[in-house]
């Protein structure tokens, strides 16, 4: 069974290869001591909102109903966690105005269960025919960094 990370499970994350530097300067952050300085690490979902690309083929797709059923990839359980910027840059203010007690703090929508195809067919029902189906990961992509895969 696997369950999700929480934000006091923040020091056995355990990054990929791609992103052991990200982790390895995230911990320097949060080791940084320094009288009247507060440090504070906010782990963003993936953004949207406003002129972010990250879904964009999926609402171009939707759009011109090309295909019919918007693809997403194997059963789409996989967990998507997203954030709207607007909402990320109120809580970098929030963060601010209060200094929290936590250093490091999930920058999530509170969308519950965020799936790929709970995303997709949100997109596929509010501009496309509302059809999704899935596909097979396509072996080309498997070793591609994370940014360049489709979701």
């Amino acid at each position: 069974m696997h369950l999700p990370y929480l934000e006091e499970d923040f020091q056995a994350r355990v990054p990929s290869s791609e992103y052991e530097e990200i982790k390895r300067i995230e911990d320097e952050v949060l080791e940084f001591k320094k009288e009247n300085v507060k440090i504070y690490v906010i782990a963003s979902g993936i953004m949207y909102g406003m002129g972010e690309s990250i879904f964009e083929s999926h609402f171009k797709k939707a759009w011109l109903q090309n295909p019919l059923k918007l693809p997403y990839i194997g059963e789409g359980k996989n967990l998507v966690p997203t954030v709207h910027v607007k909402d990320l840059a109120r809580m970098v203010k929030k963060v601010y105005e209060t200094k929290p007690e936590k250093q490091y703090i999930f920058a999530i929508d509170n969308t519950r269960r965020p799936t790929q195809k709970k995303l997709i067919s949100a997109i596929s029902n509010g501009i496309g025919t509302g059809l999704v189906e899935s596909i097979d990961y396509p072996d080309n992509i498997k070793k591609q960094h994370p940014k360049k895969t489709p979701l």
